[in-house]
């Protein structure tokens, strides 16, 4: 409803209010955050998870939202500066010389030179799956960091339905539970017809890939 400041609306000046107002058609898992400089970053968005009005086709006893996050103590501002000035700052693995040498005799001159060549046409690397690493940032569950860790309470032999939403700025989630199988029942808010997976993957979405997923887990 408000979309990106000086784009699409004024923006929310400091000390005045904005009052949404949207249609709920939809049920489902959710999230909001803002798109006004570095806020997002420094921890400006929540979840919204909308009940459905007929009985919920997936059954449970606890239902938990899981807030996968992203958190530098950097300023957002210095991360951007750097990366502005050196894209790769933060990606301390990048090709060496032994790495072109064993391509050299796995796929021959011509081809590892027309893979470097398409990676240098796009100036990007193929070691920058992200532009900002672990050297800087921490990630947060429900905005626990690691060393505490999140905790969920359940009895033996219950069905937890878990809610995980990516709102990170930049990181993309592989997420599984050791030893346990786990069913994937709804994304992007939609129910789905259940799957059963081992891992699953969840990257920022802009309408372009899964941000939320809900799974039904026997405890």
């Amino acid at each position: 409803m408000d979309g990106v400041p000086g784009l699409s609306f004024a923006g929310i000046k400091p000390g005045e209010s904005f009052e949404y107002h949207f249609d709920v058609n939809q049920s489902g898992t959710y999230w909001y955050h803002s798109h006004s400089g570095f806020q997002e970053q420094t921890g400006m968005y929540g979840v919204i998870v909308i009940a459905p009005r007929e009985p919920d086709p997936v059954s449970y006893d606890r239902d938990y939202v899981i807030l996968l996050s992203d958190w530098s103590d950097e300023e957002p501002s210095n991360v951007y500066a750097k990366l502005k000035k050196m894209g790769d700052y933060y990606n301390f693995r990048e090709r060496t010389a032994g790495d072109l040498w064993d391509e050299i005799k796995a796929k021959g001159v011509a081809q590892t030179w027309k893979d470097r060549s398409m990676w240098n046409e796009m100036r990007m690397s193929d070691r920058d799956i992200s532009d900002v690493t672990a050297y800087t940032y921490t990630y947060l569950i429900n905005g626990v960091t690691p060393e505490d860790g999140w905790v969920g309470l359940f009895k033996r032999n219950e069905k937890v339905r878990l809610r995980f939403i990516n709102s990170a700025a930049m990181r993309i989630f592989d997420v599984r539970i050791p030893g346990l199988r786990m069913t994937v029942v709804a994304s992007d808010g939609q129910n789905i017809d259940p799957v059963t997976v081992d891992e699953f993957r969840t990257a920022r979405a802009f309408n372009l890939a899964v941000d939320t997923v809900s799974l039904a887990v026997p405890a």
